[in-house]
C-alpha cells in the first residue's frame, strides 16, 4: 500500500510521519534550512503549531474510504479495508454494568499496522488546503504551518492560512 502511494505520487512529501525514510530530524532539518535561508533574507518567521486532539479516534470512516476510492485501489482492497474499519464494535461499563453493543463508526485502530497509514492518507489534503497562503510540514496529525513575513500582506496570508487550517478541521474531522 505504501508503495503504491509513493510510486504513484499520492503522499503529499510535506508529510513525515509513518513513511520509511522520513522522520522528525528529517523534517526539522528541511524547516531549519528553509527558516536559515528566509532569516538571512530579511524580515521575520511567524510559525503556529497544530496537534488535532485525538484525531486517530475522529476520522469518518466513509470519508477515508472514499479518499482510497479516489485513490485509485481496486475493489477488493477498498472492501478488506472497510470490513477491517467497519466490523467493530464497543460497549461502556460503568462499575459492574454495562451498556449495549453499538458500531464503532469513526476512527482508526492506533495499534494496528495499517492505522497510520490510513490516518495519513486521510490528513493528506491538507497540506493543498494551506499551501496556497502559507507553508506546512505535517509529521501524522502534528503541523507546522509557518510563513516568512517581509511585508503586511504576508500578515494577510498567514491568518488565510490558520483559517485554512481552522476549516479543514472542522469540516473534515468529527467534532466530538
Amino acid at each position: 500500500m505504501t508503495n503504491y502511494l509513493l510510486d504513484n505520487k499520492l503522499l503529499n512529501m510535506k508529510q513525515y510521519g509513518f513513511i520509511k525514510n522520513r522522520s522528525t530530524s528529517l523534517q526539522l532539518l528541511q524547516i531549519m534550512d528553509q527558516w536559515t535561508e528566509y532569516l538571512e533574507y530579511g524580515g521575520q518567521v511567524d510559525v503556529l503549531y497544530s496537534d488535532f486532539e485525538k484525531a486517530f479516534d475522529k476520522i469518518p470512516q466513509k470519508r477515508l474510504i472514499s479518499k482510497l476510492i479516489s485513490y485509485g485501489f481496486n475493489s477488493t482492497f477498498i472492501h478488506w479495508i472497510q470490513d477491517f474499519l467497519q466490523s467493530r464494535k464497543f460497549r461502556v461499563r460503568v462499575n459492574s454494568s454495562f451498556s449495549l453493543w453499538d458500531a464503532v463508526t469513526s476512527g482508526i485502530l492506533q495499534g494496528s499496522v495499517l492505522g497510520p497509514l490510513l490516518f495519513i492518507i486521510y490528513i493528506n489534503d491538507l497540506v493543498e488546503c494551506c499551501e496556497p497562503y502559507l507553508e506546512i510540514y505535517l509529521f501524522a496529525d502534528d503541523a507546522k504551518l509557518f510563513r516568512h513575513i517581509v511585508s503586511p500582506n504576508d500578515n494577510i496570508l498567514l491568518q488565510k492560512g490558520i483559517d485554512a487550517l481552522q476549516h479543514w478541521g472542522s469540516t473534515v474531522v468529527i467534532k466530538t
